[in-house]
């Protein structure tokens, strides 16, 4: 399984070709902040989505008035991504469409996955291309996960998500990480940015805020303020996850350009929430940016 080995000045990087996954990040002090996916808790480090982000209802898809079996979150997981470019402070690596793809995602595209530092943090950006002849639905995102408590003697609920601006803590429900059914304000959420974390609040899976008037926010330790700042400006919706009842010492923050579906839903693709509709021969563009504070 080949891995690139990436340095900006004091931070390093590793990506593994497997799912384009990035699975280790440190900065100046040498601290791993990508959880470490142990496989007796949750076994990913940071999966890429692609061409959907969530479940689907029955593991299936309308494209075009044709069903398609379609996995939860797409079928990035497990794919080898080509190495398209590789620098001392970046990688670039693409999926490109197989014949088992087209049996899920009736299209011609590659989906890259770009990986670059810079001192303290990094930027993933996705580019999709459209190479069909036909409209392409796209949603994309990232499941980035990190290890919090990112600091010696500190726990889980030391730390807290600061939201960069105002907003209600209402969250779309996903129980079980299935389909959207309702929403509910979350009674942690104080002064209108601020979410104290605690394992209590993923027992019904994934926290899914959507119409975020913030496109960043803090994961940091409420008393020292070290952290991450975490940034998404094109992704439309943040979900915060870390596997319900594990008490696991890691927290995912997952920008999203996309949505599960809803219960009272129809099943076609082209109608999905923040779907986009990709013309044939353009590309779809979006990143998200980690950076230690």
């Amino acid at each position: 399984m080949a891995e690139y080995q990436l340095k900006y000045g004091s931070t390093t990087a590793t990506v593994r070709q497997k799912g384009a996954q990035i699975t280790s990040f440190k900065g100046a002090d040498g601290r791993e902040v990508i959880w470490q996916a142990d496989p007796a808790v949750w076994a990913q480090h940071a999966p890429v989505l692609f061409p959907v982000c969530g479940s689907v209802r029955d593991n299936r898809i309308r494209i075009g008035g044709t069903f398609y079996p379609m996995p939860k979150h797409g079928f990035t997981r497990e794919p080898e991504f080509e190495l398209n470019h590789l620098g001392e402070d970046f990688v670039d690596l693409v999926l490109k469409d197989t014949p088992d793809t087209r049996k899920m995602y009736p299209f011609s595209f590659a989906f890259h996955v770009t990986y670059r530092l810079f001192e303290g943090g990094y930027t993933t950006t996705f580019l999709v291309e459209n190479r069909s002849d036909k409209t392409m639905p796209v949603c994309l995102g990232g499941h980035p996960g990190f290890a919090c408590p990112m600091e010696e003697g500190a726990a889980f609920s030391d730390y807290e998500l600061i939201f960069d601006k105002p907003e209600s803590g209402m969250i779309c429900m996903a129980p079980d990480g299935y389909l959207i059914d309702g929403e509910e304000k979350l009674a942690a959420f104080t002064d209108d940015h601020t979410l104290p974390l605690d394992h209590s609040l993923f027992e019904k899976d994934a926290l899914l805020f959507a119409g975020l008037n913030s496109r960043a926010v803090k994961l940091v330790h409420k008393t020292s303020g070290k952290g991450i700042y975490f940034e998404f400006p094109k992704m439309e919706v943040l979900a915060v996850w870390t596997k319900p009842g594990a008490n696991a010492p890691y927290v995912c923050l997952e920008p999203w350009h996309g949505m599960p579906g809803r219960v009272c839903d129809g099943d076609d693709f082209e109608t999905k929430p923040y779907v986009t509709l990709l013309r044939p021969g353009t590309v779809y563009t979006s990143w998200f940016t980690a950076k230690l504070i």
